[in-house]
């Protein structure tokens, strides 16, 4: 059985009662001996952590932020918190379908050289349609999801979900957790995911256990696309090959040209994102082209 402890993490903002059913959700559908739960309440208003704050939930800590500061910041925040040896950060409107999903992420990233695990991830309305190999849509890094060739093997894929994305704390340390530059919500995870298997670690997926994700609750905040576009071309400027970046810098300038010439002034300008920039190309072991090669078939944007 396993041994380490392991910290699940959950970011939320104003998810009213999805927050405590994923909380008790948690709590109730997990068998593995040894786990705490962190909530990052991303600047909540709703009284979504009442629960929380009106009785002592044993291994359950609550982390109040006064403002939204976005999925990575409030993610590498549960992290900092974080006591466990492996960490999994999870949506605040997820509820395990298999009560050994935390084993099972734990045996793939005891495996030589997983730096991300994940599992698939059922619909919690329908629990029939599977979600299995996370990766990129299109030039604007829309994420999408595609059938793996065998949905009962374990098997290496190109991104892995905000979703479920198990990682130990010292890998996690080690690399800087998820990227605070990046604005408040979109692409994070794929930059996170890139980011690792630039630096040589492998991203696995099983499809061996589960935890469902709700599909049809509405969103909790909204969508900026200066944001979003933001967030787009520092990923491409920071982990693609200079033709791949060029190519979705194009396609950005194409549909919001005045988002990419605000965005491109930036980058250019701002030094520690070039000095940031400079160190990871030193610690990369692998190429994008490798990427785009190792994963050819499982990335639509590429074909």
């Amino acid at each position: 059985m396993p041994t380490k402890k392991f910290s699940v993490i959950i970011p939320s903002h104003n998810e009213g009662d999805w927050l405590r059913r994923t909380v008790m959700g948690v709590l109730e559908n997990t068998d593995y001996p040894d786990f705490e739960i962190v909530v990052v309440a991303d600047g909540c208003t709703d009284n979504s952590t009442e629960f929380l704050q009106e009785k002592h939930i044993p291994n359950v800590t609550l982390i109040s932020l006064p403002v939204s500061v976005g999925a990575a910041k409030a993610r590498n925040k549960g992290a900092h918190k974080a006591t466990g040896e492996y960490l999994v950060f999870i949506d605040s409107h997820m509820i395990p379908h298999d009560a050994n999903w935390l084993t099972e992420l734990f045996l793939q990233l005891e495996q030589k050289n997983i730096g991300v695990a994940s599992l698939c991830i059922p619909h919690l309305e329908e629990p029939d349609r599977i979600a299995y190999v996370y990766t990129v849509k299109d030039l604007f890094l829309e994420p999408t999801w595609e059938a793996p060739l065998d949905k009962n093997k374990t098997q290496l894929v190109p991104v892995i979900s905000g979703a479920c994305f198990g990682i130990t704390k010292k890998l996690f340390d080690e690399t800087g957790g998820f990227d605070e530059g990046l604005q408040k919500w979109g692409r994070e995870d794929l930059e996170y995911s890139l980011r690792l298997w630039r630096m040589g670690y492998d991203l696995s997926m099983s499809p061996c256990a589960a935890i469902a994700h709700s599909w049809e609750r509405k969103r909790t905040f909204e969508i900026s696309w200066e944001e979003v576009d933001y967030n787009i071309l520092r990923t491409v400027m920071t982990l693609f090959s200079k033709e791949w970046a060029e190519k979705v810098i194009a396609a950005v300038k194409c549909e919001r040209p005045e988002n990419a010439k605000h965005t491109l002034t930036e980058l250019q300008k701002d030094q520690k994102f070039l000095a940031r920039k400079n160190v990871l190309e030193s610690q990369f072991t692998r190429s994008f082209e490798q990427y785009l090669e190792g994963f050819k078939g499982m990335l639509p944007m590429a074909e």
